[in-house]
């Protein structure tokens, strides 16, 4: 019947043992799961003494960080009889500390009573009778020290030392995968600091670019902008017309010409005489809205110097071009212009243009610079001829043959236009 006895408290005992391991099983778990996910060392540190006090008794509870530049252990998370722990530090080099001599040997330690002896400064209190402090170690890496602490002697036997040690590799592996976001985070901000100053320079340098190819009353673009971006319509121009021209069944390019109108204000001098710099200036800015009116989006539109103006019809047809030179001359002359004070006045100007090429027979007779003296040439005669009006290169030089522009083009190339 005693045999019987023992047997039945042997097996409940087991049970027990069984079921507690299985508890303490099911908890690890649940605290390795939710500890190496956290990537913030406050939320870590808050399951680490959660899970602790569930597993063990223990009265207080320590996680020092070492810090490798001042060799110290920097006190991170602290709780003593449930209540926080001031932050202090420890010397590396401390002989008095249990928690440095840990980290110094790189090992685990079982502290009890009777070896106790003297102040420790990684103690809680001088009262306490065990604690343990173990390494916060990722491969040869030591991170810091962790610390349980009791007020009952012997309290921390293999079982509680067990536990300990997987809350310290857990807790070591959150912290290191922490810390490495941490870094990680930091590198980004770092990066994208270093991209945004220099998308600010990029664009502080773009706004330099952009004013230095725009006029600044008017908004339009001026000499040096046609200078660096007009080469690329030139050579797209040719490329059609030769193509066009070695195979002669396909005939002439349509809308691959460029259009040149060069644009004067008709007594503009009277305007500044009569009404002061301002007025003529407000004339300048009206003139150039009235220019994109008619123009499109994709023209380039060019204060080409004083009360003159250059317009640039890209992709366009050479046989529309007397019809656009009259829309210009009359988006000018049909509405007056405002100097300010209740004040209009009617303004008028006169329109030259050329087309480029300007002999479709012979595409590269003649420079775009040349071909823009031409429209200024053609600008002139409509002067001697009243003004208000339009004229065009071939009607301004009717008998320009072949021969006459192959003469003409070395003096028109070696026009004076200065960016």
């Amino acid at each position: 019947m005693n045999i019987a006895s023992n047997l039945i408290l042997t097996e409940a005992k087991r049970c027990d043992l069984v079921q507690q391991a299985d508890v303490v099983l099911e908890h690890l778990s649940a605290m390795a799961q939710e500890i190496t996910t956290q990537l913030d060392p406050a939320a870590i540190f808050q399951a680490l003494n959660l899970y602790l006090h569930e597993l063990v008794s223990a009265d207080s509870f320590l996680v020092y960080l070492l810090d490798p530049n001042t060799l110290s252990l920097n006190l991170a998370f602290g709780v003593d009889a449930d209540k926080p722990l001031a932050p202090h530090r420890i010397a590396l080099a401390d002989s008095t500390s249990h928690a440095a001599r840990c980290v110094r040997e790189r090992r685990n330690l079982a502290i009890d009573a009777p070896r106790f002896g003297g102040q420790d400064h990684g103690l809680c209190s001088p009262t306490y009778s065990s604690a343990l402090f173990f390494p916060l170690r990722v491969g040869n890496n030591v991170l810091g020290v962790m610390s349980i602490q009791s007020r009952q002697p012997h309290a921390f036997g293999d079982r509680e030392q067990g536990i300990f040690q997987l809350l310290c590799a857990y807790g070591a592996i959150a912290l290191d995968n922490a810390a490495t976001h941490g870094q990680l985070k930091e590198s980004l901000t770092i990066l994208r600091e270093a991209m945004d100053e220099k998308l600010e320079l990029e664009h502080a340098n773009q706004k330099l670019r952009e004013a230095s190819l725009t006029d600044s009353l008017t908004g339009l673009r001026n000499r040096r902008f046609l200078h660096e971006h007009l080469d690329g319509d030139i050579r797209a121009c040719l490329r059609r017309y030769d193509k066009c021209l070695n195979d002669r069944s396909r005939g002439l390019p349509d809308e691959a010409d460029l259009l040149f109108f060069m644009v004067d204000i008709d007594h503009f001098k009277e305007v500044n005489d009569n009404h002061g710099h301002a007025a003529g200036d407000r004339v300048l800015v009206q003139l150039a809205e009235r220019l994109r009116e008619v123009s499109r989006h994709s023209d380039y539109l060019v204060r080409w110097g004083g009360e003159e103006f250059l317009i640039v019809a890209r992709s366009a047809n050479r046989a529309t071009a007397a019809q656009l030179a009259e829309r210009i001359r009359t988006a000018v002359a049909d509405r007056d212009f405002v100097l300010g004070d209740g004040l209009k006045v009617a303004i008028t100007c006169s329109v030259g243009f050329s087309c480029f090429p300007h002999l479709p027979a012979d595409p590269h007779l003649l420079s775009w610079v040349a071909t823009v003296g031409l429209a200024d040439q053609a600008l002139y005669r409509a002067k001697i001829d009243g003004r208000n009006a339009c004229r065009d290169a071939y009607s301004a030089t009717p008998d320009l043959s072949v021969s006459v522009a192959r003469q003409a083009a070395p003096s028109y190339d070696t026009l004076n236009f200065h960016i």
